[in-house]
């Protein structure tokens, strides 16, 4: 599906992807709240995404300090499995590319996974983007030292101008550039074709699976029927009684949690599993 060796960046459909998010955690209840994405052959823009994304949560104020999205920008926009069909046809059969790829990557590879458990079946094969990711993160790491990595240093490094920061599509147009002139200076160095690029990135990355978590049948059926659920919840050495609504199951640095809608707090909250006590379906 993806036979790229021996075969130049120009000889190939590119996809230039970037997330903004309400946080840093997709394992811990963090969402995308903007996409952008363009699709390039032999360099020229023949497709793309650029829209702002309903998280059905609230933004972090660190992550609203960075990308300057407030939740008043977010109401009425298309939650994300509202725009994955045109994700997917915009990257079908490309290399995708991306600035901090992982990031990129787990964060959709976390969409993905809340849209086919919230549907209650599966819209989406279990690896919806099963593309090689190339990272201008690691490329940089690796062959150009700048000293400091970050997307808008290594474009003034580079002599790419950047006018505006952490949005979407302004970080896929500077990303593009970025590439443009990697590759030039790659070339030089016999790193021209695109298995030489992912060898240099230390190997393709790819969109995580995310593996099935087993859940009590309490929390289980009502996830599945839409219900609340009665919890005892220990925290901080103390026990609280919670009305919450279950939204979909995670798991993070080895525990598993519970995203849902905390009734008392009217705000979403992720519980660790090992931490319920009690859950009764209301």
């Amino acid at each position: 599906m993806f036979d790229f060796d021996g075969k130049r960046p120009s000889d190939i459909p590119i996809t230039i992807l970037d997330v903004e998010t309400t946080g840093l955690l997709p394992g811990m209840g963090h969402r995308v709240v903007e996409l952008g994405a363009i699709r390039l052959e032999n360099w020229q823009v023949v497709g793309q995404l650029n829209t702002l994304v309903n998280p059905h949560r609230k933004m972090d104020p660190q992550a609203s300090a960075v990308n300057h999205i407030q939740d008043a920008d977010l109401v009425n926009k298309p939650s994300f499995h509202q725009v994955t069909e045109k994700l997917l046809a915009l990257a079908d059969g490309s290399l995708i590319v991306a600035h901090n790829a992982a990031f990129d990557a787990n964060f959709l590879a976390m969409e993905f996974y809340i849209s086919r458990y919230q549907a209650g079946s599966s819209p989406f094969p279990a690896l919806p983007l099963p593309n090689p990711w190339l990272c201008t993160l690691e490329l940089a790491r690796s062959y150009f030292h700048f000293g400091r990595n970050n997307l808008g240093e290594v474009a003034r490094q580079l002599g790419v101008r950047v006018d505006v920061t952490h949005r979407a599509l302004h970080d896929v147009t500077t990303t593009a550039e970025i590439l443009k002139r990697m590759l030039a200076r790659l070339d030089k160095q016999r790193a021209g074709t695109v298995q030489d690029l992912l060898y240099a990135q230390g190997g393709p990355i790819y969109m995580p699976t995310l593996p099935d978590v087993v859940l009590p049948v309490p929390i289980e059926d009502a996830l599945r029927n839409g219900r609340q659920l009665r919890i005892l919840y220990s925290s901080s050495g103390s026990d609280s009684d919670r009305l919450i609504t279950p939204l979909y199951p995670t798991e993070y640095r080895g525990s598993t949690y519970l995203v849902a809608h905390c009734h008392l707090r009217q705000d979403q909250r992720t519980f660790r599993l090992d931490r319920i006590f009690s859950a009764i379906v209301v």
